[in-house]
């Protein structure tokens, strides 16, 4: 049976599953970094943190690179983050207009009869007016980003829903965390996935089910 007929409810990730947006925001993060550093190391140690832990908020990213790889002193730290928020941010919303959906996930989409959410690290208000100008926001009935952690932000969800059929598709560790803090299922979509090997390992450990295009689950 296709997944779109498996469920009431699906909470989506964002990068890497709605768009195909996760080399390009890595992209954006390298750039805001480098606006303020220039130890070309400690950025790429930074940008290896960034993409292994993909789908944790920007806030958490950021505040790791400046206290644990740059080290940086507590009166300068505010400041400093600020500018690279600031900088990402800019950078994210210029990307997310020129970010391509993923294949086959709008099909995906319209054949499914259960409700729809998105859980995303990406900021929630950026996320929201980015689906509002690329008109896809419709199709939701929530969607939901950071500050608040994921596993929050599902449990939230979960209590609005109020619905014990409901699954969670991402391609992150993050988004398979979430989801077993909220004891629902989790699908791993794979193809822009960052961390590939690592969620096959895990989903052949827990049985999870793999997506490898949208398509076939129509």
């Amino acid at each position: 049976m296709p997944l779109c007929s498996d469920y009431s409810a699906y909470i989506f990730d964002c990068d890497g599953v709605i768009f195909d947006s996760n080399d390009l925001k890595i992209k954006a993060m390298k750039s805001a970094l480098e606006e303020q550093f220039s130890e070309s190391s400690l950025i790429e140690s930074c940008i290896s943190y960034f993409s292994e832990n993909f789908g944790m908020s920007r806030f958490h990213h950021i505040s790791y690179f400046l206290d644990e790889i740059f080290d940086i002193d507590s009166s300068l730290k505010l400041e400093i983050e600020k500018k690279i928020l600031n900088s990402f941010s800019l950078r994210v919303k210029h990307l997310y207009h020129s970010a391509d959906l993923t294949p086959g996930f709008m099909q995906f989409l319209n054949n499914c009869n259960g409700r729809k959410y998105v859980a995303s690290g990406s900021e929630q208000k950026e996320l929201r007016t980015v689906f509002n100008e690329r008109k896809i926001d419709h199709y939701f009935d929530g969607i939901f980003g950071s500050p608040t952690p994921k596993s929050d932000l599902i449990n939230f969800i979960l209590k609005k829903d109020c619905s014990k059929d409901i699954v969670m598709i991402g391609d992150a560790e993050s988004d398979m965390l979430a989801a077993q803090k909220n004891d629902i299922d989790f699908v791993f979509y794979s193809p822009y996935s960052n961390v590939k090997t690592r969620m096959n390992d895990y989903c052949r450990l827990y049985k999870y089910k793999i997506i490898y295009d949208f398509k076939l689950e129509v």
